[in-house]
């Protein structure tokens, strides 16, 4: 059930109960009670936390006053049940009426109207109410700095509790709960005050969603695809672990951070060989040495999330740590992202996990007796001299039994007492160093990170050990932020991201020498036209010629890193669908490469691919990597440059060192309102900015706007904002799909569709239609904080102007060659 649907059914319980006891409501007290408190809190569903009763303002105090987020949203004043305010024989109306004419001439109606308005100017709340119990006001008690007199705003009433209910879903968008969180009330108001609230239905795109045609590119380009789904699947390194390690981009960093690690490791197995074990020497003396001595470490590696962590962390492992030092290790790797992220389980299963990793590495599984006796020689001691004495000089067996339950109890019902046995097992009885990797933990939330971070701190400071925790940049801070870091020995190495085409050229000439090794010479050759024929051979060949080519063309892998945020994965698979859209014309990159001629890639041709992928258009709803940065969300009418006033504020945002370029959620929606956009649309094009990656919280695992509260633009968010402020294929594939509302900006695009040459023609109508729409939803205002939003609208209007210049200087000319797109 709806939450509307839940709130129905209770009012019209409660207006049947209400029925019953209504000659019981006489004081203002009663009608608070019996009423408006039942309708407030039940039907309406604010959280008893969210109301505050006798509100103290300069003024007085406001009956109730109704909180968002700590901030005051909506004020009520309550009149007692006889007090009538005049509206008993109205019909309630979406018109509303105006709060200054004739229907709230009522004494009782323009006192409350006053109080009411008062209140709201002294805690800047907008919306008002007045109400008796049965009748109810509702209007603007605030214009929130719009210029317009409040009492020239317009009122909606309701004059008993069967209008109501007969208005139940009216009623329910003006003064619920979720209509004050998301701000649903606010275009009632502005279709009542005859603000740009659209009438007309129409709503059109000139290629609807669902209407892209797969564009094929014949059989030789179905081979080339069965080539690259082969070839990209196996670059991501799944089927081949070597690759990720032999591919490892080393850089400055990566190299110091290795020599780093690997002294550490070496300092602490020599400090270890060199500790005296003679027979009789308890593990607590060995422990008490290595706390005197420091010869345990715990080492943070710090790199944004695809910064290559754990591919650092095992190509050190296999490749970098000597064998004389890597023989006296016993390494044990937990990889978080088996968990599942809850912080209420996670140190139970970080128990069980290590537990299960440690006895596989150990004992292939399971501990024999004299083993867990070594782990446990210390509580062997004492129970054997103390409390079980008489059980050890007498029945040796049966000591042993009872000893052997006595771990296996510590195993089940303390378990991390027992995993601290496993790592002294190491090193008192293995005589080695346990190294233990807490790695992908940067899957997951910062505070899950911090837990992390907590729990193996735990295990390092009762242990000679090393400890390995790969984290994200941002954890990192917060630790040192709030002093943790402070309070710890560690030692800690910095990994940068790596640039996402060398990354893919060392992956690709690790592949070319796999598939030297590899190679099946069949005898099929296929036809390519002008008896030009291709052989697997060489098609082979080609497929990696031409990703040397787009990798090394500059824009086309800066396009790619920037649209998969700089994931390999993402990045890989964007890279395949490149290289086998038919937008790239593979024909005549075929002849190209056949005749030894140089591959040329216009920049055009690889925003079309990248764009459009294997269709005729834009697929809407298709791409996980291209976004319409006009049309983001639908729910709310709005600027549809909304999406890019968003990502140019973001991308002005000052960047701090360690913090990045942040910006408060609350930053952004009071800097939108500046503009004349309201809180709720702001909200939703946030959410969907989110969701698509083209804006990331602090704590990029968040993707829901309601969770999120710092944010920053992405590379791709950049890339989108690029684009959108000038890359024609970009707006020509956009304007083939926005939903337009203008039936007339429609009909004149349809009219330019048809004509393949005035492509510019029809960009810059739909840039003419993106700036008009604007305009009739946001305000810049005339302030240097809104400088680069001022040039929002003067940039698009002026790539608008130079392609009309284009078109005329070209029709003058006479010229019917079809001009080239710039990019």
């Amino acid at each position: 059930m709806q939450p509307i649907d839940a709130a129905h059914e209770r009012f019209v319980n409660l207006r049947e109960a209400v029925s019953g006891y209504i000659n019981s409501v006489e004081t203002e007290a009663d009608t608070r009670l019996k009423i408006i408190d039942r309708i407030l809190v039940e039907v309406l569903m604010w959280p008893h936390g969210e109301i505050l009763t006798e509100a103290a303002v300069d003024s007085g105090y406001a009956d109730y006053a109704f909180l968002i987020d700590k901030r005051c949203r909506m004020i009520l004043e309550a009149k007692s049940d006889g007090r009538s305010m005049g509206c008993e024989n109205r019909k309630a109306s979406r018109s509303g009426f105006k709060l200054s004419g004739p229907v709230f001439k009522n004494s009782t109606a323009r006192e409350g109207i006053s109080q009411a308005i008062r209140y709201c100017g002294e805690k800047n709340a907008e919306l008002a109410c007045v109400t008796n119990g049965r009748e109810w006001i509702v209007f603007r008690g605030n214009r929130l700095g719009d210029g317009i007199d409040t009492r020239s705003g317009m009122a909606f009433i309701f004059p008993n509790l069967v209008a109501i209910e007969e208005n139940f879903e009216f009623f329910y968008d003006l003064l619920s709960y979720e209509s004050s969180s998301t701000l649903s009330y606010r275009p009632y108001f502005q279709e009542a005050e005859g603000q740009p609230i659209r009438t007309s239905l129409f709503n059109k795109s000139l290629r609807p969603e669902g209407s892209a045609r797969f564009q094929s590119g014949g059989e030789l380009a179905a081979d080339i695809d069965k080539v690259m789904s082969t070839f990209f699947r196996r670059l991501t390194g799944d089927q081949d672990p070597d690759l990720l390690e032999i591919c490892f981009v080393e850089t400055r960093e990566s190299y110091y951070a290795e020599r780093q690690l690997a002294r550490v490791a070496e300092n602490i197995v020599g400090r270890l060989r060199s500790i005296d074990t003679h027979e009789g020497t308890v593990l607590s003396d060995i422990i008490k040495s290595a706390r005197d001595t420091q010869r345990h470490e715990f080492v943070l590696i710090v790199g944004t999330k695809g910064a290559g962590k754990t591919t650092f962390v095992s190509r050190f492992f296999a490749r970098v740590l000597p064998q004389s030092i890597q023989q006296h290790c016993t390494i044990l790797r937990v990889d978080l992202r088996e968990s599942t992220g809850d912080l209420s389980t996670a140190e139970s299963w970080l128990d069980t996990k290590i537990i299960r990793e440690t006895e596989r590495v150990l004992f292939r599984g399971s501990p024999e007796y004299a083993e867990i006796q070594g782990m446990f020689f210390d509580e062997y001691v004492r129970l054997s001299k103390g409390p079980w004495s008489s059980i050890y000089a007498s029945d040796r067996e049966g000591f042993k039994l009872r000893f052997g339950d006595h771990v296996e109890a510590i195993r089940s019902n303390k378990p991390h007492e027992y995993v601290q046995g496993l790592v002294r097992h190491i090193v008192n009885n293995r005589k080695k160093l346990p190294v233990i990797v807490f790695d992908n933990a940067d899957h997951f939330t910062i505070e899950f990170q911090q837990f992390i971070y907590r729990y193996a701190r735990s295990i390092y400071e009762q242990s000679i050990c090393l400890i390995i925790l790969p984290i994200t940049d941002r954890t990192s801070w917060q630790l040192s932020k709030h002093g943790t870091f402070q309070s710890f020995e560690h030692e800690t190495l910095f990994l940068p991201t790596p640039p996402t085409e060398e990354v893919i050229r060392k992956r690709i000439k690790f592949m070319e020498e796999r598939l030297e090794l590899e190679r099946d010479r069949p005898s099929d050759r296929y036809f390519v036209g002008n008896g030009i024929s291709l052989s697997i051979d060489d098609l082979t060949a080609f497929t990696r010629s031409l990703q040397r080519i787009f990798l090394e063309t500059s824009s086309v892998s800066s396009w790619i890193g920037d649209l998969a945020n700089h994931d390999v994965r993402r990045t890989l698979k964007i890279a395949r669908d490149f290289i086998t859209s038919p937008h790239l014309k593979v024909h005549d990159l075929l002849r190209a490469y056949i005749a030894r001629n140089g591959i040329e890639l216009p920049p055009v041709r690889a925003a079309r691919a990248l764009i459009r992928g294997k269709y005729d258009i834009y697929p809407v709803n298709h791409d996980n990597f291209v976004q319409n940065i006009f049309n983001l969300n639908n729910d709310l009418p709005t600027s549809p440059l909304l999406g890019m006033r968003i990502l140019q504020l973001l991308d002005d945002a000052p960047r701090k060192e360690h913090e990045g370029a942040l910006l408060d959620l609350d930053q952004i929606l009071a800097y939108c309102v500046g503009l004349d956009i309201e809180n709720r649309a702001t909200t939703l094009w946030l959410d969907t900015l989110l969701k698509t990656r083209l804006v990331l919280n602090y704590d990029p695992t968040v993707d829901d706007i309601s969770h999120a509260k710092q944010l920053e633009i992405s590379p791709a968010g950049k890339q989108h904002l690029f684009w959108g402020y000038g890359n024609y294929e970009y707006l020509s594939a956009m304007a083939d799909v926005t939903p337009l509302l203008s039936e007339m900006t429609f009909t004149k695009l349809r009219e330019e569709a048809n004509s393949t040459n005035k492509w510019r023609t029809k960009v810059a109508i739909f840039i003419d239609y993106l700036v008009a729409e604007d305009a009739l939803y946001c305000t810049v205002p005339d302030h240097v904080a809104y400088q680069s939003q001022a040039r929002v609208v003067a940039s698009l209007s002026s790539v608008a102007r130079r392609l009309r210049e284009s078109v005329d200087n070209w029709q003058r000319n006479g010229d019917r060659r079809h001009p080239r797109r710039a990019s």
